[in-house]
């Protein structure tokens, strides 16, 4: 179980690991199925789709998920303007005992999103130019990093409530001693 924690800790620590694992994933998959399991290539879940509509249907689908890519690198900007824009003493605290790995996970749940929704778009451009499963590839990458960014963006947020819930008590809570006078007032 102590492993467990470690490696857990890790992927927290380290989305960069994360990401290339990710990326990893996707060309091992494409290994697999172009050496011996062509049932794991993307093109075989579409097959439904008639060919002729295939690169409107990529492309749709692209673009689809690059829309929702960028929309998590929006709010992952605003969540992470929120963190280093704060003057509050929790804050600072956060900020500098935890600076090397904040300063991985704000840049990786911005970055990440935005190379998804950019490689999402090229997928579009491939699935139009009739390159449909190169397409498929590049949107299956490009949907595991826009769902890692999401993941990753709450797990961060989760943290940042925690501080503010912290630093929110302490103010409603006074040390032992000290008499509120907004309660003389209610």
């Amino acid at each position: 179980m102590k492993w467990a924690r470690r490696f857990f800790s890790y992927l927290l620590d380290h989305p960069s690991a994360v990401t290339c694992s990710l990326i990893g994933l996707v060309v091992l998959q494409w290994l697999l199925s172009w050496l011996w399991l062509p049932s794991l290539s993307p093109l075989q879940w579409t097959l439904d789709v008639p060919e002729a509509d295939r690169p409107d249907a990529f492309a749709s689908l692209a673009t689809g998920v690059a829309g929702v890519a960028a929309m998590v690198g929006g709010f992952a900007g605003v969540v992470v303007v929120f963190g280093l824009s704060s003057n509050d003493e929790r804050f600072r605290q956060v900020r500098i005992k935890a600076s090397t790995s904040l300063r991985r996970n704000w840049t990786s749940i911005v970055t990440t999103p935005l190379f998804a929704a950019f490689g999402a778009m090229g997928a579009a451009a491939l699935a139009t130019s009739r390159h449909e499963t190169m397409s498929l590839w590049v949107l299956e990458g490009c949907v595991l990093l826009a769902a890692h960014g999401a993941v990753r963006l709450v797990v961060l947020l989760s943290a940042l409530v925690k501080v503010v819930h912290a630093s929110d008590e302490q103010i409603e809570s006074p040390p032992e001693g000290v008499i509120r006078t907004d309660e003389f007032y209610d």
